[in-house]
Parts: C-alpha cells; structure tokens; sequence
C-alpha cells in the first residue's frame, strides 16, 4: 500500500481497492464461481473498514496488499 495515496475519482472502480486505488484481483469480477476468490479465505478485521471512504463503502474489494500490510501493522503494534 502506498503511503499518502489519494483515491480519486478515476480509480473509483469495482476492480481497484478503495484504499490504495489498484487493482483488487476480485475473482467475483472476474467471473470465479462465488466462494472461490482470494478474500473468501481471508478474514477482515473491522477496523479496516474505517479506512475505506464512506462514499466507496461496499464498491469494490480491499486488495490483498491492503489486507496484508494492514494485519502486519496491527500485529506489529500488539508486539510493543
């Protein structure tokens, strides 16, 4: 995830995260059968969802690099 990146209006887009504006490899776009996408395995802590705009809430998929460095940011911070 890219530091200080704005999400704008161009990468407001069912196939771009909300939080870094790339490309969410969402399978259900992709016509996966339902189920079968990356995020079907995965768990979301809720807190991540108050990093996505209220605007883009339920617009597109948070990317798996979002996921990912929000979870080690969280496990870093119950280490210290």
């Amino acid at each position: 995830m890219e530091a200080g990146r704005i999400v704008t209006g161009e990468t407001i887009h069912p196939s771009n995260c909300p939080i870094c504006g790339l490309d969410n490899d969402c399978g259900n776009l992709s016509g996966k059968p339902r189920g079968t996408c990356w995020c079907s395995r995965e768990s979301f802590p809720d807190e991540i969802f108050d990093l996505v705009p209220s605007h883009q809430m339920n617009q597109s998929c948070i990317c798996r690099d979002c996921l990912s460095a929000f979870k080690n940011g969280r496990q870093d911070e119950k280490a210290e």
